[in-house]
C-alpha cells in the first residue's frame, strides 16, 4: 500500500521544497526568462488537458481569462474509461458556452495510435518488450520457493502516452499555423511551455521541467506555483458545477481499494465501466502468461493489484457477474486485437 502512496509533509511555500531548490522545476517566469535569454521570443502557450479535476480547474481558469493559453490539448491514451470521454466532451461544450476560441486539440501516440491498449497487445502477442506502466512485481525466492515482492516497474506511462503526444501535436500545430510541412524546423524564436495538471499534493510526481523531446519546450507546473492541492481543485470545480471524476486509464495500477476515499478505485471502474473492468482483468492475467513463455526480458511477475494477486481474484464476485454479462463483448473484443496482431506480424 506505502507503494501507492508515499506519505509526506507539504512545504508551506513550494520554493522550500527539494525538488524545486535542486533545480527540478522552475516557475513559469523562470522558464519565459530562460527562453526569452535563447532568443525565443515568440512562447506558445499549451495546456496539456486530461479530461479530468486538475488540468479541469487550469481550464475554468483559462476559460475566465485568468491563464492565456493558445492551445488545448488533450492526449487519448487509448485506455481512459468513457467517463473521462463524456468529461473532455463536457469541457468542449463549456468552451462553445464562453464563447472561447482557443484551438482545442486531440493527439494520439505517434506509433501506436490505439494507445496503451496496443502496446500491451504487442507485447502479449508479439517480440515488443516494453511494459510503459508502473506494475507490481513479484519474484521467486529460490532459498525459499516463495513468491517475494520484487518492487514496481517505472512510471513511463504518463510521459510516453501523454506528454510527448501533446508536445508533437502542438509542434504540428504551430508548423501548420506558419504552413510549413510537417518535418521542416521552427524558426529559431519560438519557444513552448506545456502546462501539466500536478497538483502541490503531486509534487512528488515531477521529474523535470526540461521536455523529453525538444530543447525549445519546457513543462510547467502552475497548480504548484499555486499551492493548490488536488482536493482544493475539486471542491473548486464542484462550486462552479463542473465535472469532478479523476482522469486515469481504466487499468492504472495506482487505483485503490473503494476504502480510500481517493477518487481513484477499482470499484468506481467496476461500477461505470464493468466491460473496461474485465479487460483490465485480462491484460492482467495475459501479461503474467506472456512473462512465463520465456520469450520476454522481464523476470518478475507483474500484476495491476498493488496485493500483487490476480485482479480478477481480487474482485473475484464482481468479475464472476460482470462475465456473465458482458464476456461476450469481452472476447469480440480480444478477438478484434487478435486479428489486428496477426495482421500486423504478417505485414512485416
Amino acid at each position: 500500500m506505502m507503494e501507492q502512496l508515499q506519505l509526506f509533509t507539504l512545504e508551506p511555500d513550494f520554493r522550500e521544497h527539494r525538488k524545486y531548490r535542486e533545480g527540478v522545476f522552475r516557475t513559469k517566469d523562470e522558464l519565459v526568462h530562460e527562453l526569452e535569454s535563447q532568443g525565443r521570443t515568440t512562447i506558445y502557450s499549451v495546456l496539456s488537458f486530461g479530461g479530468g479535476t486538475q488540468s479541469g480547474y487550469l481550464l475554468e481558469q483559462h476559460f475566465r481569462g485568468e491563464i492565456e493559453y493558445d492551445f488545448i490539448i488533450f492526449s487519448d491514451t487509448g485506455a481512459e474509461p468513457e467517463f473521462i470521454h463524456e468529461q473532455v466532451a463536457w469541457w468542449q461544450e463549456r468552451q462553445r458556452s464562453y464563447g472561447n476560441q482557443t484551438p482545442f486539440l486531440i493527439a494520439r501516440h505517434g506509433s501506436m495510435p490505439a494507445g496503451l491498449e496496443e502496446m500491451l497487445m504487442r507485447y502479449i502477442y508479439t517480440d515488443y518488450q516494453r511494459l510503459q506502466l508502473p506494475l507490481y512485481c513479484s519474484q521467486l525466492e529460490q532459498q525459499t520457493g516463495e513468491m517475494k515482492p520484487a518492487g514496481m516497474m517505472p512510471r513511463q506511462c504518463t510521459v510516453d502516452f501523454k506528454i510527448v503526444p501533446v508536445q508533437q501535436a502542438a509542434r504540428q500545430a504551430v508548423l501548420r499555423e506558419l504552413q510549413l510541412g510537417p518535418r521542416q524546423r521552427l524558426p529559431k524564436d519560438i519557444g513552448f511551455i506545456i502546462d501539466i495538471g500536478f497538483s502541490y499534493d503531486e509534487i512528488r510526481r515531477i521529474q523535470s521541467f526540461q521536455s523529453p523531446q525538444y530543447a525549445y519546450m519546457y513543462l510547467a507546473y502552475p497548480l504548484v506555483e499555486q499551492h493548490v492541492t488536488t482536493e482544493a481543485s475539486i471542491q473548486e470545480l464542484e462550486a462552479g458545477g463542473c465535472p469532478v471524476r479523476r482522469s486515469r486509464c481504466y487499468l492504472c495500477p495506482f487505483q485503490c481499494d473503494g476504502s480510500r476515499d481517493i477518487g481513484m478505485d477499482w470499484d468506481e471502474i467496476i461500477r461505470a465501466e464493468p466491460l473496461s473492468f474485465l479487460k483490465a482483468c485480462w491484460f492482467d492475467e495475459h501479461l503474467r502468461i506472456a512473462q512465463r513463455s520465456g520469450h520476454k526480458l522481464l523476470r518478475s511477475l507483474p500484476y495491476l493489484h498493488y496485493t500483487r494477486q490476480p485482479l480478477a481474484q481480487v474482485y473475484r464476485e464482481a468479475y464472476r457477474g460482470l462475465l456473465v454479462l458482458h464476456g461476450k463483448d469481452l472476447e469480440a473484443w480480444r478477438s478484434g486485437w487478435e486479428k489486428r496482431m496477426q495482421l500486423r506480424s504478417l505485414a512485416g
